[in-house]
């Protein structure tokens, strides 16, 4: 009996222990969630404080923090402060180092819908967004047919090194600092977070994928969009004459929506999301500090672009082939060189 009491003492003073090791470790995380939470809302009041100025470019730090920046928190806490920043992509050292670069891809079935490199020059505080066709071309030797020749069948079949050597190799040879990735839905739950966003609709928008399980139905002109009504606007493309470049197009005009649209939001609400939904090998030291250079920019510093080229056939399948050397120009024309 007395054998019995004591080891029943025993296995209480150890389930004390394990729940008080819980505790601990939920406070712990609390307190650190709660920090990051505090830097976000600090970067969003300094921004309404300075004015529209600074305002404008809170805005745009969000954008840049909420749909290419967050890391899940988990990754974020094993971040080593004051860690080198990462480079993905060295690239061909032709351009200058105060860019940074950064390949966003949102991804629907491990295929890339949309892929968008965000250049960031910090001293001029300009953000040129550079919009990649997911039909762009592009060899890899030893894949069995053209289909893994398209640009969005990098990511799903060999991951972010190579998507990043690809997006580089096609820009003429920017160097790709980091890379985000978010799935449509996540981007979906993201702009619900943001209580949708207005947008005008260009044309009736119809089109079923049962296959996709995506059903758009959107009616022309405008409107307040929901998450899942604005990733409908940004996939659809069957109703464009040219097709893919007019879907592109449509996915600036909302990314510009975005940014019009996103000053005064419950910031540390949307980031928490964000970051839930968010693969990055950006560290949030870096979101912070990105943010910070960000201060001052001005709406007109947000410029988008498309690759120039082509559309063509190859292989009974349908391509978008760039111009090389309307591309490198394109860059040189961004990049002041």
């Amino acid at each position: 009996m007395e054998r019995r009491e004591r080891e029943r003492r025993e296995e209480a003073r150890r389930e004390a222990a394990r729940r008080e090791r819980i505790r601990n470790r939920t406070r712990e995380l609390e307190r650190e969630l709660a920090y990051e939470e505090e830097l976000e809302y600090e970067y969003a009041l300094k921004d309404k404080r300075k004015g529209r100025g600074r305002k404008i470019g809170g805005v745009i730090a969000l954008i840049i923090i909420l749909l290419l920046a967050f890391t899940l928190f988990r990754i974020w806490m094993e971040m080593r402060p004051g860690a080198a920043t990462p480079v993905v992509i060295a690239g061909s050292g032709e351009y200058q180092e105060e860019r940074i670069n950064i390949l966003f891809l949102s991804t629907n079935q491990g295929l890339s819908d949309t892929a968008i490199v965000f250049s960031l020059d910090s001293q001029k505080k300009q953000l040129d967004a550079i919009s990649i066709p997911r039909d762009t071309y592009y060899y890899r030797a030893g894949f069995p047919n053209a289909a893994f020749y398209k640009f969005n069948s990098i990511y799903s079949s060999e991951g972010y090194e190579a998507a990043c050597k690809a997006a580089s190799d096609i820009l003429g040879g920017i160097p790709i600092h980091y890379y985000a990735e978010i799935d449509v839905y996540g981007a979906a739950r993201v702009i619900d977070a943001m209580g949708g966003v207005t947008m005008y609709v260009p044309i009736d928008m119809n089109y079923t994928d049962v296959n996709q399980n995506l059903y758009i139905n959107l009616k022309a002109g405008t409107q307040r969009l929901s998450g899942e009504q604005a990733i409908h606007f940004a996939r659809y493309r069957s109703g464009y004459a040219n097709a893919d470049l007019g879907r592109i197009s449509a996915q600036q005009e909302l990314l510009k929506a975005i940014v019009a649209q996103a000053g005064g939001l419950d910031f540390p609400r949307i980031a928490i999301v964000a970051r839930q939904e968010t693969r990055t090998n950006m560290s949030m030291i870096s979101q912070g500090a990105m943010a910070a250079r960000l201060a001052g920019m001005s709406g007109g510093s947000f410029n988008t672009y498309t690759i120039p080229g082509t559309t063509g056939m190859s292989d009974g399948l349908s391509f978008f082939f760039h111009d090389a050397e309307a591309t490198r120009s394109l860059m040189r024309q961004i990049y002041g060189s």
